[in-house]
Parts: C-alpha cells; structure tokens; sequence
C-alpha cells in the first residue's frame, strides 16, 4: 500500500495540542489511559476558563453600571445646580454647598472609588433639591409628586427644564407643552442605554431651547440640538466598534494579556476610554508577540505528542527533539526486532511537510533475497501507516498525504549505518519524550 509518503502537516489550535501533550505526560506518569486524562484535563482547563471569563464580564459589567450611575447623578447635581441659581436669586438665600462646582471623578476609579463618588454627589444633590423645594413655590409644585432620582435620565432632563422655565415669568406658559415635545422628539434619537444620561453638551443646548424667548428661537436651536444628536450618534457607533475590538482582543489573548493591557481594554469596554491609536497598537504588538510564543509552544508540544504517540505505537524513536517542527530536522523509529530496518522522518519545517520512508543501513550486497527482506519490511510498514495517521488526527495532529507509493515502487534506501541511530544512543531512545517539558 504504501512505500515513501510525503505528508503536509497541521496541528490542533494551541490550547488542544497543550492539553494533548499533558494528557500524555501525566497519562505516562500514572499509568492512565490517555483519553480519561485528558478528558478530566480538559473539564479542569474549561472550568478555570469560564470561570476567569465570568469574572472579567463581572467586573467590566459592574464597572460599567458604576459609571453610568456616577454620570447620572453628576448630570442631576449639575442641573440642580443650574435650577439654584435661580432660587437663590428669587428667595435671597445662599445655598451652601459641600461639594466644588464642576464635580471632578474619582481619583481612584475602581469599584470603591465609584461607591464613595457616587454617594458624595447623591448626597449634595439631595440637599440642594430640598433646599429649592423649601424656597421655591413653582418647585413645590412640580416636583410635589415625583421624585427625580426615581426617572429616567431624559426625563429627568426635561422635568429640570420645565421647573426653569416656570421660574421665567417673562417666558409664555402656553408654549411650554410644545417647547417640551419638541426636545423630547430630538432627544428621543440618542437611544440611551437603561441609566445613562444626556451628553453634558445637549443638556446645556436643550436647556437653551426650553428657555427661548419664543418658538421661532427654539427652531433655530432645535436644528444644533439635531446636529450635535446625529454626530453623537455616529460616534457612539465608532465607539461600540471599539468595544467589540477590545472584547475580540481580550478573547483572544486571555490567560496572555498583560496586566496593563487588560486594565486598558476593560477600560473601553467599561467606556471609560475610548479604543484609540495607541491601545490598539499596544494590544496588537502584544497580541503578536503571544501569538509567536503559542507558535513556538504549539510546534514544541506537537513534537512531544508526535514522539509519545509513536511510543504508544509500540516503536523505538530517537532524533524527536522539542525544537522537531520548529528547525525540521530527521528521525527514526522501528520496532524492537527490526534489526536494521528504520522508517525515516523528516520534517519540511519551510513547506510543513513530514517525509517517510524505509531505510536500511549500508552491508550486504544486493541480493534476491535481500530484496525479498526489503519487501518485507516496507509491507510491514505500509500495514502501520494508517494506524499512525488515525492516531496522531486524534491527538491535534493531522497529516493530509500529498505522495504515496506503492510497497516496492522503489528501492528501500540504503544509507550510512552512521546516520541510524546506534547502542550508544539507546538510553536517549529510551527515555520517554514527557521528561521533555514545553516551557511556559
């Protein structure tokens, strides 16, 4: 069936050959059956995973919710702020606050350092709206049965806005209700994610609108409020291509990722930055040094796979080395009573390519009876050949015979005896390739 074979050669991603090659060496070293270790290997491997993933989208998650509540309440104190100033002015009283004007976030922007923000502004927001529920009349009675934490962001808004202009007595009542649809129909086209809230830049400009003179101004802002809309809109797109990358980019470094690296992607999934030019160029020079790390691993755990399964097989190797698909090089393997007959391999590592053949050493004249031996040993390997490529698909490597000859198409290759692995190397021959680790 099968004389000289040439083969091209693929392995199973990273992960699969690591875990095979583990397999086999705790397998070895326990004296397990390989498929029971690593499918107790592999259970562990996905447990530890999953469980690092869940706690990644946890954490970016409750980051995430942190900030939006945070910006939440700063747009609530700052509009508070705004509706004081007229309070204060119609009653004659100072309101003194405890927080500075222009609420500057947390230092610390961790989990705690948003707790303790949140609540601090939570706290001066409350102050001040009982300080103008005390002091203003038309407060009073627009807020008399609704409490603005308990609203959405956009109403909460415009709920600001109307109590503003109910304060202008110069501002006419009976254009309110259509100033007020107006602003929510615009506002209506951010599609704000559940507790986030206006831009601080639409705030100011539909607050602008919902204090015009008249509604011929209020057009006129309402055409920038649409603007200042439809490029927020396109950036909130450009931002959320720039989440989606730093989740791809997380995915797919995992374990990997630097520290710094992480905290920056989560960063812009959390939305507290955006995916610009230089976190994209530090997470693709990191991703591709991780990637020709696991290359070098991948290729280093496939050779020690290769050289355990053809020992399960039952034959002698000798010349399988870590670096075997990482440089190419040669190696031979036989079965103990095979005296001088070898199947050689060679490794393309250029072209990916695995080469063998028969090969004997140099003694003898030719003969027919040599060549009846000859015959011998290339059937006898041709038997075994399939059952090698069955065994090794099963263990992440995969080899897609490109050449195949016949048993006696050719001649078995006579070669220098100094070339075939000797008593001298034996103990090498011998010593299982698990002893050989891949270096993490």
């Amino acid at each position: 069936m099968s004389g000289p074979a040439t083969a091209a050669f693929s392995f199973a991603p990273f992960g699969a050959i690591a875990l095979a090659a583990l397999a086999l060496r705790e397998a070895h070293q326990m004296g397990r059956e390989y498929l029971d270790v690593f499918a107790e290997i592999k259970s562990r491997t996905d447990a530890l995973n999953q469980a690092r993933d869940a706690s990644q989208r946890s954490r970016i998650e409750e980051r995430k919710v942190l900030r939006n509540r945070a910006q939440q309440s700063e747009s609530r104190l700052e509009r508070l702020r705004g509706l004081l100033a007229g309070v204060e002015e119609a009653a004659g009283v100072r309101f003194v606050g405890e927080l500075p004007a222009g609420v500057v976030p947390p230092v610390d922007r961790l989990t705690d350092g948003w707790r303790r923000h949140i609540e601090a502004v939570a706290i001066e927001a409350a102050r001040i709206q009982d300080f103008i529920r005390q002091h203003s009349k038309a407060s009073q009675e627009m807020t008399a049965d609704q409490d603005a934490s308990e609203v959405l962001p956009v109403e909460e808004a415009l709920h600001v806005y109307m109590m503003h202009r109910a304060m202008q007595s110069q501002l006419d009542p009976q254009q309110s209700d259509a100033v007020r649809k107006m602003v929510t129909r615009i506002l209506a086209r951010l599609d704000l994610d559940a507790g986030e809230t206006v831009p601080v830049e639409l705030d100011h400009l539909a607050k602008s609108m919902v204090l015009a003179p008249d509604l011929a101004r209020a057009e006129v802002l309402a055409m920038e409020l649409r603007l200042q809309v439809q490029w927020l809109c396109e950036a909130r797109a450009a931002a959320t291509a720039g989440i989606e990358e730093a989740r791809a980019l997380l995915a797919a470094m995992a374990e990997d990722v630097p520290m710094e690296l992480a905290q920056l992607l989560e960063d812009v999934i959390s939305g507290e930055r955006v995916m610009d030019v230089p976190v994209r160029e530090l997470a693709q020079t990191a991703l591709t040094t991780i990637e020709a790390q696991r290359k070098t691993l991948q290729e280093e755990a496939a050779a020690q796979v290769l050289e355990q399964s053809l020992r399960d097989l039952g034959y002698e190797v000798d010349g399988v080395e870590n670096t075997f698909f990482i440089e190419g090089g040669v190696a031979h393997f036989q079965r103990h009573g095979w005296g001088e007959y070898f199947v050689r391999m060679r490794v393309g590592a250029e072209d990916k390519t695995l080469n063998f053949n028969v090969v004997r050493a140099r003694g003898a004249a030719d003969s027919a009876e040599r060549k009846r031996i000859d015959a011998m040993a290339e059937d006898r390997w041709c038997s075994e050949f399939p059952i090698m490529l069955e065994t090794l698909k099963a263990r992440g490597i995969t080899l897609d015979v490109k050449r195949l000859l016949g048993a006696g198409e050719l001649p078995v290759q006579v070669v220098d005896a100094a070339s075939l692995p000797t008593a001298a190397s034996e103990e090498h021959r011998r010593a299982t390739p698990m002893q050989r680790e891949v270096k993490r």
